[in-house]
């Protein structure tokens, strides 16, 4: 399952926003323009997002790296070792961050790009969105793994589960409220096996602990540990759109 964890991003260059600041407030975050710092964190540092907003200070910067005409030489180097495929961020998603009034190339090695300058709320938009990509990715490796790469197989489970545990989850609330304890336990015990078989961890904790509640008529916890599990399957749902789009394209 996405455990929670940090998700670290690099960003590099004079994105406009006070980074002491921000720094501050993002624990997850560390920021510079120095192009040798920036050689130094993506050969040592495995980052869940890189912002990469050019030109950045380089001794070796010259007029002509700055020529509106090709890539910037230093971009072209930067992104072809952050893409190195045995480095550490081989897999990395790389935004270029773009100035708008320069028409510079940019190297077909980003993943996007955007225009500069960047506020704190857009980059922080930014970041929650990458980072809510990043869990639905990490939750269709789970199911591919379990599927051994049956891409059609793993499209089924999913769309089983978007279907399925939100009713299991409406059926459970209702049966607790009416204090129908056999109902609700005789669905959570179908949930918890449908989630444990696909390796969904992060939903099968809090199932477990509810199941054993109804199990030990320890009623006093039930329904707090509906409600853990309630949110975690809202969080999986939440991904519906992005899995299924995703999975329908392989």
């Amino acid at each position: 399952m996405p455990l929670q964890k940090p998700f670290i991003v690099l960003m590099t260059g004079d994105i406009d926003i006070n980074h002491s600041l921000l720094k501050h407030r993002r624990q997850n975050i560390i920021a510079t323009s120095q192009y040798d710092a920036i050689l130094m964190h993506i050969e040592t540092t495995r980052f869940d997002l890189i912002l990469l907003d050019l030109p950045v200070d380089s001794p070796t910067a010259s007029l002509h790296d700055r020529s509106r005409h090709c890539p910037d030489p230093r971009q072209s180097e930067l992104i072809a070792r952050i893409k190195k495929p045995l480095g550490v961020n081989g897999k990395t998603p790389v935004i270029a961050i773009i100035n708008p009034a320069q028409n510079s190339r940019i190297d077909q090695q980003f993943d996007d790009r955007l225009t500069g300058p960047l506020t704190e709320q857009r980059l922080n938009e930014i970041i929650d969105l990458w980072q809510t990509r990043a869990s639905a990715l990490d939750y269709i490796q789970i199911i591919l793994s379990k599927t051994k790469n049956n891409q059609r197989l793993t499209l089924t489970l999913f769309e089983k589960l978007f279907e399925e545990l939100p009713l299991q989850t409406v059926i459970i609330k209702e049966a607790l409220e009416n204090k129908q304890y056999d109902l609700a336990r005789e669905v959570t015990h179908k949930l918890n096996g449908s989630v444990s078989f696909c390796g969904l961890t992060d939903i099968q904790q809090p199932a477990n602990a509810l199941e054993s509640d109804l199990l030990n008529n320890n009623y006093a916890s039930t329904h707090q540990h509906f409600l853990m599990l309630q949110q975690c399957i809202l969080n999986f749902t939440r991904h519906q759109k992005f899995i299924l789009t995703n999975l329908g394209t392989c």
